[in-house]
């Protein structure tokens, strides 16, 4: 006998949500192990104390959360899903007579109530200090590398157009070592009684400098990525850092897309150190944080670095084969034919030309030599070498760079690295982000990495 399914859209039934929701449904375990009840204190500034209840702030942090754990990037189509998927209203705390929140009361909260907190940072900070707590986050070894997001602007709207460029902190720090090589020399030249040096350059470095970019008219905070293999078009670019272990993601940095990665590296290992009072002690990156200031700085932080070495030919070259040897205690070079070059002064000024310290020879002393022509030509009275500053510890990161563990780092890195951007952009809404300016950029970035942060929390701890 047929049956036939009559009609039941009109009856009254009495449900209880918590007897549809799966025991070992994520929802349920999130539920169970995260308790978010601190964000009441870190927005309470942001409310009146009078006039009409404003909705739940959980409620809406967890709704956000919602659409980047199950990959849902529209907030209207967040509001369709969270009405009908029963537990999206039980994690929300919303019953079937419940109405689920209007989408532009999401947005609307995100751009004004929330727009000069820190919350999103502060909650993203909660769950790294919960895994550190649960000894998931070691700081034993750190990878990090950046990814791109599309960011919602077009190359068909955008023009060219003049900035100004100031010195970014490792500028400043390459600054402050030049300064300091040339007055320590000045002070051996004084107590020599030889006269002074008119080299020295107290003011080498240019405050700003103006450069021509393609600015985009429709959010001007994003950049123009134009690297190799990877999409031309405006983006933003997503620093992350991974901890090994169970691939906790413990900082997010979001910068246009034309910063180069090296840039805000050494600054965010710092961050991390102090706000968990983690003690990175080995990091691993690509050649694109081959620089040398980068090396210095790691090196004051007590942190051993494995960065990929960028390939290319050393400016010191040898002579019949001989190289010129440097003598790190007296800060000279001696070349294969026994003549000292000493250090004169540094040259650059670390936006259009790098900083090099300059050794140069006695012209009487290359004069006379017989390989003169051979070592630097007929025009030239002397033999110059130039050496790029903290050149010593790139140096070290080179040799490190030969080493196995080296080797497994850099296998740790690609996994770590390349596996979590992979699961970010197509599980986690991070392939691009219709939000526009920094700061709502890096909102999105911190809600991705927050869904992912989570579930791998989960995995490993429960």
């Amino acid at each position: 006998m047929m049956g036939v399914n009559g009609d039941k859209q009109h009856q009254f039934i009495f449900l209880n949500l918590e007897d549809y929701v799966p025991k070992d449904h994520l929802l349920r375990i999130i539920q169970r192990e995260v308790d978010v009840t601190f964000i009441y204190d870190k927005v309470k500034h942001l409310y009146s104390l009078v006039g009409r209840k404003s909705i739940d702030p959980v409620l809406l942090m967890k709704m956000m959360l919602i659409g980047y754990l199950y990959g849902i990037s529209s907030e209207r189509k967040l509001e369709e899903e969270v009405k009908m998927n029963l537990a999206y209203r039980w994690f929300l705390g919303l019953d079937l007579m419940e109405s689920v929140p209007d989408h532009s009361t999401l947005s609307q909260n995100r751009r004004r109530r929330f727009k000069n907190s820190s919350i999103f940072q502060e909650i993203f900070d909660h769950i790294v200090t919960l895994c550190i707590q649960k000894g998931i986050v070691t700081g034993d070894v750190i990878v990090t590398d950046s990814t791109h997001v599309k960011a919602s602007a077009s190359l068909s709207h955008s023009e060219k157009v003049k900035v100004d460029k100031k010195p970014s902190e490792y500028l400043e720090e390459l600054e402050k070592e030049a300064r300091r090589l040339e007055s320590q020399r000045q002070v051996e030249r004084d107590a020599g009684g030889k006269k002074k040096c008119g080299r020295v350059k107290q003011d080498r470095m240019t405050t700003t400098i103006q450069t021509e970019v393609t600015q985009s008219l429709t959010d001007p905070e994003t950049g123009l990525m134009n690297r190799p293999k990877k999409p031309i078009g405006f983006h933003f670019l997503s620093h992350t850092s991974i901890d090994t272990a169970y691939g906790i993601i413990t900082d997010i940095h979001v910068t246009p897309g034309n910063v180069n990665d090296h840039e805000p590296y050494a600054g965010r290992l710092a961050a991390q150190q102090e706000r968990f009072n983690l003690e990175i002690k080995k990091v691993c990156a690509d050649k694109g944080y081959d620089c040398a200031v980068v090396h210095h700085a790691l090196e004051k932080q007590n942190i051993e670095g494995y960065i990929s070495p960028i390939v290319k030919e050393s400016s010191i070259e040898a002579i019949g084969g001989k190289p010129f040897q440097y003598d790190e205690e007296l800060d000279t070079y001696l070349c294969p034919e026994g003549k000292t070059l000493k250090f004169t002064h540094v040259e650059g000024d670390g936006m259009k030309t790098p900083y090099r310290s300059v050794y140069a020879a006695k012209t009487k002393d290359c004069k006379a030599c017989p390989l003169r022509e051979q070592c630097f030509g007929k025009s030239k009275k002397y033999r110059v070498i130039r050496r790029t500053l903290f050149h010593e510890a790139t140096e070290r990161n080179k040799e490190r760079a030969k080493s196995e563990e080296y080797r497994n780092f850099k296998r740790l890195r690609s996994i770590w690295c390349e596996g979590t951007f992979g699961i970010m952009k197509q599980s986690h809404n991070l392939s691009r982000t219709y939000k526009r300016g920094i700061r709502n950029a890096t909102e999105h970035c911190l809600f991705s990495a927050l869904a992912l942060n989570i579930k791998r929390m989960i995995k490993a701890t429960v």
